[in-house]
């Protein structure tokens, strides 16, 4: 290497920034997460976010004085073609409701109920939202010492409810939840086809375009027919749904009796019937019966009756912290015992409690200006609001006899329930747990294998080859230019795994193929073999010198 180096050449070596890569590997994660919820952000909020987790980020590594990072407009441009970033929505302005699009949807609607001639029963509306049926107020005992916890956070237990219902409350559609587990062992010995819900898998236990047509075919179709034949209402559907990248497109002729909608975007808080209380309500709900619950096993009989041992005046500092770790053994083996079975069994009960009066007030925005001509005209019952049933779970959760709950706010109710924002430091935690629970074995599992890679480019090479006949020749070179960068990281891995494969070790070689003894020819078999290999030999040298014709003669 030294002889036929240039000796103009330089050795360059370059030394990554460790904390910033970390920090934009979970800034894709946090931009990803965005998108799923179909929430936008705009620049100025990705640069915040982006100085605030590579702090967070060089704190969890132990760098006080890491390399100074601003940024600036043109490492974010950078960021986004290093990882393809082009389907995520970040805005040069801050991201907000349209409230243009939101005045002017109405009419739109109306129109089309009037032309298919919809009644409020025919009309529905499905939105999904996550649930961390395990989450508790920050302020109690289980949050505080959540990092001493190996493994995945009992905080962390999450699943996606998909709650469907139309614009009358005549019909509240069975819930539909998705989870991590095909059949969870609270589960174990039960029929999953045969629950009080509709169950269904995904890898992060979120909604994604592939799902969402598995759900429409198996649980919505089925259950509003069967809505229809019972109530004598015609099976002619308008479904409204939001513009999230879970809902498939192809929802749009899915069925010749549904007409699916989706709604303008950035428009869910002001539009989304679902948004507006409904799930709300159910989350409030499911916490007050999970409160409730809890307090009923904390407060037992073996309980009560070291409480009355102890009098008032003879009462030390050694009670009070015996009783504050029997409180806390009694809320860890709650929190055992609570299975996703008793999860799902409180959100339908919370569900089914659900007035008509919420259901057909929580659709008021979207009906708005639609005439009062309605197949059903009976509303039974009171408006359920968000702030009754805040209130009730913090009530249920200050009865609890654990430390902390009895300081619970509204505000520590409205953070258990909502699905917020992520911190800079959750995110680092989140990352660093699932780092150490995704072991060797777990990669194994998820292994992306060379002939799911090869089906992924052969489907790409139909889809280009449907679309070729376009006759917007500029449009379909757009097309397939973004499809090709997309689709570059897989065309990578492809060609890696071609040349692994090609490029076996010689231990490998003779592992598959083993060698054989060789076998000697009837006129070889009484030749010495000293003598043999001598003769092998001299006609190797001499076939070597014959071959080379640069070599002088005699050599």
């Amino acid at each position: 290497m030294n002889i036929t180096k240039s000796t103009g050449a330089s050795m360059i070596k370059y030394f990554h920034n460790q904390v910033l890569l970390k920090m934009e590997k979970l800034l894709v994660s946090y931009l990803v997460r965005q998108a799923r919820r179909n929430m936008a952000v705009d620049t100025r909020s990705v640069k915040g976010y982006a100085h605030e987790l590579y702090a967070a980020v060089s704190r969890k590594m132990g760098i006080t004085e890491p390399k100074p990072f601003n940024a600036s407009s043109g490492w974010l441009q950078r960021f986004k073609k290093r990882n393809k970033i082009t389907n995520i929505n970040i805005g040069a302005e801050e991201a907000s409701a349209d409230r243009v699009a939101a005045r002017q949807y109405p009419p739109f609607l109306r129109e089309i109920m009037e032309e298919g001639q919809y009644t409020d029963d025919q009309v529905f509306n499905m939105d999904e939202s996550g649930l961390f049926w395990k989450k508790l107020p920050s302020k109690t005992f289980v949050v505080k010492n959540a990092s001493k916890i190996r493994g995945r956070k009992l905080q962390k237990e999450r699943i996606t409810v998909l709650f469907t219902t139309n614009a009358s409350g005549t019909c509240k559609l069975k819930l539909s939840v998705i989870h991590t587990a095909r059949k969870p062992h609270a589960y174990k010995s039960m029929d999953m086809t045969k629950l009080n819900v509709h169950w269904l898998t995904a890898c992060k236990a979120w909604m994604f375009s592939t799902l969402s047509l598995s759900w429409f075919d198996d649980c919505f179709i089925p259950d509003v027919k069967k809505f229809c034949e019972q109530q004598n209402v015609p099976f002619k559907i308008l479904l409204l749904l939001d513009n999230a990248p879970g809902h498939s497109l192809l929802l749009l002729d899915r069925h010749p009796n549904v007409k699916v909608v989706f709604l303008p975007p950035n428009t869910t808080s002001m539009l989304q019937p679902m948004d507006q209380e409904l799930i709300c309500n159910v989350k409030a709900a499911f916490s007050t019966k999970k409160f409730k619950l809890l307090k009923g096993y904390t407060n037992t009989r073996e309980q009560l009756r070291n409480l009355s041992d102890t009098t008032t005046d003879s009462k030390s500092e050694d009670d009070e912290d015996q009783q504050l770790a029997e409180q806390q053994v009694l809320l860890k083996q709650f929190w055992r015992i609570f299975n996703i079975k008793k999860a799902v069994d409180f959100l339908v009960e919370a569900w089914n409690q659900l007035s008509v009066a919420t259901v057909r007030h929580a659709w008021r925005h979207v009906l708005q200006g639609i005439p009062a001509i309605r197949q059903s005209q009976s509303v039974t019952g009171e408006v359920q609001t968000v702030a009754v049933a805040v209130d009730l779970a913090r009530e249920a959760a200050q009865s609890v006899t654990a430390a902390g709950f009895s300081e619970t706010t509204n505000d520590d109710i409205l953070e258990v329930i909502r699905d917020p924002d992520v911190t800079t430091d959750e995110m680092v935690d989140d990352d660093d747990v699932s780092e150490e629970a995704g072991g060797a074995s777990s990669q194994e599992e998820r292994c992306l294998s060379h002939s799911n890679v090869r089906d992924a480019i052969e489907c790409i090479e139909k889809v280009k080859l449907l679309l070729s006949d376009d006759p917007d020749a500029n449009r379909y070179e757009i097309f397939t230019t973004q499809l090709l960068q997309t689709m570059e990281p897989y065309f990578k891995v492809y060609h890696d795994n071609i040349n692994t494969s090609r490029q076996q070790s010689i231990t490998e070689f003779f592992a598959r193929n083993p060698p054989q003894p060789a076998q000697a020819s009837d006129s070889d078999r009484g030749r010495d073999s000293d003598d043999d290999f001598e003769g092998f030999v001299r006609e190797a040298l001499t076939s070597v010198d014959d071959s080379d014709g640069d070599s002088p003669e005699g050599q």
